[in-house]
């Protein structure tokens, strides 16, 4: 896209980029509510619907709002462009490094929709006219892009609709709330901010903006005894196949819901890795395992060692595409609970990115959390059964 047309201070003609603008938002019927557009100026940031003419004194008296460099909130779509991909990429090839690439004050929360919905917001183009209903997927995109943009209340500079829920999920979990309390604090908290706040009013309401995100996770029946997962063709199962344990406790009430003995919860990782080459803040790196060289003979990396070269030397079709994604697998068990006296363990099963450099695959945000096993007990040599899920994802 011609950045000349957004940004009025380096337009030669500024009424002519201005009245482009006009001409696009309003050729849209859709982007029309009341008989007005949403105006872009830096004061209303796409909050208020204000008739043309006033949108368009608006621009010419305060321009636009920055970083609004494709009309997402007029219906208008990105693509990617090489010249803008070149300078994000290219800006930098080592790993210590790699979060400074991009505009220092971006919106963090709004990288992260675009992260999740496989988009980026600085490789931009000109975009098509869309005129047509948008589909699902685009629908749920404009709804997060919005909601990262617009501000938690009129004139709020700290937070967005978003960036709230975000952090005060974050609470709930980091302090194990409950939904109960989850919606008193947020009650006490609408009531002390200002009118037209727009915090949602409870945790079911706060899941609908955090649903699209792809932060969700599968619940899976398993034998207490880990010898089966009531899995795909044995999801209909009532009691184990191996050692006859019944899948469910027994009814404590009428009209109850039958509760399994125990359930394991399996984190997808097909989305996780594909925004890993979505992003170009990660994309350049997902390659560094075949292009560095080793200094010195010192082992730095797996990729140094002589089983990643057998490994290669055995299946040189996968290790002749770079890109290829290279997993290691770890799996440790810990005590969740504060008091040593209850004898119980549950076990996590984590993936590591080996394509990344060793300053980012060791690092928290590249290290995926697969799989939650529970106790009291260790799966032991049955470890493989609760892997099924993941190995069924990988091949």
């Amino acid at each position: 896209m011609d950045v000349s047309r957004l940004t009025p201070r380096i337009m030669k003609d500024g009424c002519n980029g201005v009245q482009g603008f006009i001409n696009f938002a309003t050729s849209i019927p859709r982007n029309f509510t009341n008989g007005g557009i949403r105006c872009p100026c830096r004061k209303c940031k796409n909050l208020k619907f204000l008739h043309q003419d006033v949108v368009t004194m608006h621009l010419l008296t305060k321009r636009f709002v920055e970083d609004y460099l494709c009309w997402y909130a007029h219906r208008e779509l990105f693509v990617p462009d090489e010249s803008m991909e070149e300078q994000v990429v290219g800006s930098t090839s080592s790993a210590s490094n790699m979060h400074e690439v991009g505009n220092e004050n971006s919106n963090s929360y709004k990288n992260m929709v675009m992260d999740a919905m496989r988009m980026s917001e600085g490789n931009v183009r000109e975009c098509p006219i869309i005129e047509e209903e948008p589909n699902a997927d685009a629908a749920r995109f404009f709804d997060l892009l919005r909601d990262s943009n617009e501000p938690l209340w009129d004139g709020c500079t700290n937070h967005n609709k978003l960036s709230a829920v975000t952090q005060v999920f974050t609470i709930k979990s980091d302090h194990g709330l409950s939904e109960a309390s989850y919606d008193k604090i947020i009650e006490w908290a609408r009531s002390i901010l200002p009118e037209g706040n727009r915090l949602k009013e409870n945790f079911y309401a706060a899941k609908s903006i955090m649903k699209p995100l792809g932060l969700g996770y599968q619940k899976i029946d398993i034998c207490p005894n880990f010898c089966m997962l009531y899995y795909l063709e044995n999801a209909e199962m009532t009691a184990c196949m191996t050692c006859g344990h019944s899948r469910y406790k027994p009814r404590t009430g009428r009209g109850k819901t039958l509760m399994a003995y125990k359930k394991l919860r399996y984190f997808p990782n097909t989305h996780r890795l594909q925004r890993l080459f979505i992003s170009p803040r990660t994309a350049e790196h997902m390659t560094w395992h075949q292009s560095h060289h080793t200094v010195n003979g010192a082992m730095v990396h797996p990729s140094d060692g002589e089983a990643w070269k057998h490994f290669n030397s055995v299946h040189p079709h996968f290790s002749g595409e770079s890109r290829n994604v290279r997993l290691g697998l770890c799996i440790d068990g810990f005590h969740p609970f504060e008091s040593f006296a209850a004898t119980y363990s549950c076990w996590l099963v984590i993936l590591t990115v080996y394509n990344l450099p060793p300053g980012m695959c060791m690092r928290s945000e590249f290290m995926f959390l697969s799989m939650v096993i529970p106790g009291p007990s260790s799966p032991g040599r049955n470890i493989h059964v609760c892997l099924r899920p993941l190995i069924d994802e990988l091949t």
